[in-house]
């Protein structure tokens, strides 16, 4: 075995002394697949009239040339000559010149027939997309109807002009095209859906389908060589069949459709050959005719009627997909609406709280501005006026009153601007966490404010620490730092007294600072956190202190509580998040 660049594997056959390559072992088992055919077609005839009920060459052909291209015309050609003249030396016992010419020129007849179906097949259908529609059957079906009238035409004549005919010419043409256009119709649709690539699906239900379909064919058949019955099944045939191409139809696929179909006219040809059956007539030209034509329309009916269930189902899956996708679409945009709808939402109510922050902001500016400029100018004044009344003073006594009460405008003007930058510091500067120690705290605050009012102080401490808390000890100091100052310095008594306590929950530290002040009425409580409010006028705070405790601890997202009782105290009820 020797192999040459681009001419394929080549086979040494010494008695012969010539040497074959690839591609003609090829087109030599085509031609014996088409001789074949041809010879099937042989057997399908009707012995006492020399015709065929079905020439499966014609399909068998068709659908070779469809598979591997229009280059095995030679497979063609050799195949259909070799049956031709085999079937001339069968009817003639011998072959003649004439027999001999006649199969050449039907040979040749049968390759242009294959090709002209061919090409019609290539100008109508996309090569994938054969038998996949029920227009595209129709178009098949016009195809073979052109493909099988063209060669029985040429065929005729070629019987005619070399003397071959032993029939009408009609009657032969006639029953030479419905034997091609059956052979095109079973065959070729036959080969060409196992070729193609298809999902098999294999059940325990399709297999007793199968089962109880092939077990009907058999039933029939039994029956039909009982005496009793055989007239009656037989002449039902064509009744009894139409469930079947309806069951094949609707509930199998094209490959096992047109197999049943095959297999169902084949019983009929060979029983009708035999004379049993609805379509023995009383000559053999009207038996043949009759049972092609059923085997035409059995074949086209059930083929167009799997197709459009098949186009049905797949259209039901394309809907059923489509909702499928719009549902999931819709839900999608909605969940999108929605969280849009939230967002807006959001950003509406946020917007609303911008806008009545800001409002807020610019009442509590314009409150900020006024008091700023009469509170920081009052002590001012004072301090100018009594400098005024010092200077001629000679009493070393009245001199020392005015310096005290210098001292406490000065202090006054300290205090309210300490407030001032307490609000300053706890809008700008954003939380630091850090350890919280409480114990620390409250003594630090109360050493700072030990002189205030140069009276002792009765303080308790109850504080329960235990666990970690974290918080921003600057704002905890500032809270702290103005509530202990106040209970100092609104005592109600020889000496204020102050308890404090403390404890700390997992997330939160509760904070209660309890006073013996000159308390709160009841018509004041809710506005003493607001800017610049002062509950008497005996007070001469700045009227920031407990604002700033209140913004501070809405800072650290805690609430802040009163309860008080005029000239018995107030208690105030903290309770801060740890961060």
């Amino acid at each position: 075995m020797k192999e040459y660049p681009n001419q394929g594997t080549l086979v040494s056959m010494n008695f012969f002394s010539i040497q074959i390559d690839g591609n003609d072992w090829k087109v030599l088992k085509l031609a014996t697949l088409y001789f074949a055919a041809a010879c099937a077609g042989i057997w399908f005839s009707f012995r006492d009239i020399q015709a065929a009920a079905i020439l499966p060459a014609s399909g068998v052909g068709l659908a070779m040339m469809f598979l591997c291209g229009r280059d095995i015309w030679r497979a063609i050609t050799l195949g259909s000559l070799f049956a031709n003249t085999l079937l001339f030396y069968l009817v003639d016992g011998s072959l003649t010149w004439t027999g001999a010419l006649t199969s050449v020129l039907l040979a040749a007849t049968a390759t242009l027939q294959i090709i002209l179906g061919y090409r019609l097949i290539l100008h109508f259908f996309q090569k994938k997309n054969l038998f996949q529609r029920a227009g595209q059957i129709f178009k098949f079906i016009g195809i073979a109807f052109i493909t099988g009238l063209a060669g029985s035409t040429m065929g005729t004549l070629i019987m005619a002009g070399t003397g071959s005919l032993n029939a009408p010419v009609l009657l032969t043409w006639l029953l030479w095209t419905m034997a091609e256009m059956v052979g095109i119709l079973l065959f070729t649709p036959f080969i060409l859906s196992w070729f193609q690539k298809f999902k098999f699906e294999w059940s325990r239900t399709l297999s007793m389908e199968m089962a109880i379909f092939i077990l009907f064919l058999v039933g029939m058949i039994i029956v039909s060589s009982v005496p009793y019955f055989s007239q009656i099944v037989w002449r039902s045939f064509p009744y009894l069949v139409v469930p079947l191409f309806l069951w094949l139809a609707f509930r199998f696929n094209l490959q096992l459709s047109i197999s049943g179909i095959l297999l169902v006219s084949l019983l009929s040809v060979m029983f009708t050959i035999e004379g049993l059956g609805p379509f023995v007539m009383d000559s053999s030209h009207q038996s043949l005719l009759m049972l092609q034509i059923f085997i035409g329309v059995f074949c086209i009916s059930t083929i167009v009627l799997t197709s459009t269930v098949k186009e049905r189902q797949e259209a039901q899956k394309s809907v059923e997909l489509f909702n499928e996708r719009l549902e999931q679409t819709v839900s999608e945009r909605t969940k999108e609406l929605h969280e849009e709808i939230s967002i807006r939402k959001r950003a509406e109510q946020k917007s609303k709280d911008s806008n009545k922050e800001l409002r807020k902001t610019n009442a509590e500016l314009d409150s900020f501005v006024y008091s700023v400029s009469h509170d920081l100018r009052a002590p001012i004044t004072s301090v100018l006026g009594l400098l005024n009344l010092a200077k001629d003073e000679k009493d070393r006594e009245t001199l020392q009153g005015y310096l005290d009460m210098i001292s406490k405008s000065v202090i006054q003007q300290d205090l309210f601007i300490k407030d001032i930058l307490n609000l300053s510091r706890n809008s700008r500067l954003q939380l630091h966490r850090s350890v919280i120690n409480f114990r620390e705290i409250v003594n630090e605050i109360f050493e700072q404010l030990k002189y205030i009012n140069h009276l002792e102080v009765n303080k308790s401490f109850e504080i329960d620490q235990q666990k970690p808390f974290y918080s921003d000890v600057s704002r905890i100091k500032v809270v702290f730092n103005n509530l202990i100052s106040n209970a100092i310095r609104h005592h109600n008594g020889k000496h204020p007294k102050v308890d404090i306590k403390v404890q700390i929950k997992p997330k939160y530290a509760h904070i209660s600072i309890q006073d013996n002040g000159v308390g709160i009425s009841k018509e004041h409580l809710n506005s003493v956190f607001k800017m610049f409010y002062r509950a008497t006028d005996t007070n001469h705070g700045s009227g920031l202190g407990l604002y700033i405790v209140k913004e501070t601890i809405d800072k650290l997202q805690g609430s802040i509580k009163l309860i008080s009782k005029v000239n018995k105290g107030t208690q105030v009820l903290v309770q801060i998040p740890s961060l």
